[in-house]
């Protein structure tokens, strides 16, 4: 099976396109249509054709969650929370939805959960608003699910965490004494083969304990080291704020792993709708340095 995974659109229909493309390419090149694309939230806010990609999600994707932009676009959030520049947004957003898309993005569960894997905007805990920027905050949010994958957005940046389960084995180093203890993982990558390692100095009669681990992945292949569970992010598609202003997403393939895709557009384009239509010059400024 191959998903497709994308998140944080916001109303940036060019980006939307770019990726939809590379999707297709990639089928092509697999030989192999994807099984489904699944979005995290945030179809509008920010962008200048928040209905065009409404559409087109509407049109392209098999599952779709609720994101807090979504939610203020409808009215559903108090703009006092939100920058000023999302707040203009928001309310510009709403004034250019039709009926029938304000039905579909008011019908968006907030969560849910397909096979392995539970989607939420936010985190699982919290699923419209928390950001998973560190590990004492995302640590908890294993507590919230039990598959062995949980996809969030919203923060704009690809990245992992990982938690040991129960039975994971902690490898010990050839040759050590019993009290030191390796916990390893890899992350394969267009760079090669990066290999993270946590090593504790124990005595004999102590548990060892490994916490959450984040991980920050760059383009390529990624697979769930043996006895872990994952949150995963594949970034932005119409917002990255990783610093790489090219739309992000992301590619599972339950034989291969996670692929983390990087896709130009036409970021000029972009910018120049949102002056069109007098959106914040700071927002349409920042798509351009991806912060």
């Amino acid at each position: 099976m191959r998903y497709a995974i994308l998140s944080d659109i916001h109303g940036n229909d060019v980006a939307l396109q770019a990726v939809l493309a590379d999707m297709e390419a990639f089928s092509i090149e697999q030989r192999a249509p994807l099984d489904a694309i699944w979005c995290l939230g945030d179809i509008v806010g920010y962008g200048p054709e928040p209905s065009v990609c409404v559409r087109r999600i509407r049109e392209h994707a098999n599952v779709c969650i609720a994101g807090n932009h979504d939610w203020a676009a409808l009215g559903k959030l108090d703009l006092e929370d939100f920058s000023e520049a999302a707040a203009s947004s928001a309310e510009w957003t709403g004034a250019q939805l039709s009926a029938e898309e304000r039905i579909y993005l008011r019908s968006l569960p907030e969560k849910t959960v397909i096979g392995e894997f539970t989607l939420a905007h936010g985190s699982p805990l919290n699923p419209i608003w928390e950001y998973l920027t560190t590990t004492d905050v995302a640590e908890p949010s294993f507590s919230a699910f039990s598959t062995p994958f949980c996809l969030v957005g919203h923060t704009h940046l690809p990245t992992i965490f990982l938690l040991p389960t129960a039975d994971a084995e902690l490898p010990r180093f050839r040759g050590s004494s019993p009290g030191l203890i390796a916990a390893e993982h890899s992350y394969e990558g267009a760079g090669g083969r990066l290999t993270a390692t946590q090593v504790m100095t124990l005595a004999p009669d102590e548990i060892p304990t490994i916490r959450c681990e984040h991980l920050t992945p760059s383009e390529g292949l990624w697979m769930l080291p043996r006895g872990y569970r994952a949150i995963i992010n594949p970034g932005s598609v119409g917002q990255p704020r990783d610093g790489d202003p090219r739309a992000s997403y992301l590619i599972y393939d339950d034989e291969v792993g996670f692929e983390f895709r990087r896709v130009p557009y036409d970021v000029e384009l972009t910018q120049q709708k949102m002056r069109a239509n007098g959106l914040s010059p700071r927002m349409a400024r920042r798509l351009a340095r991806g912060i």
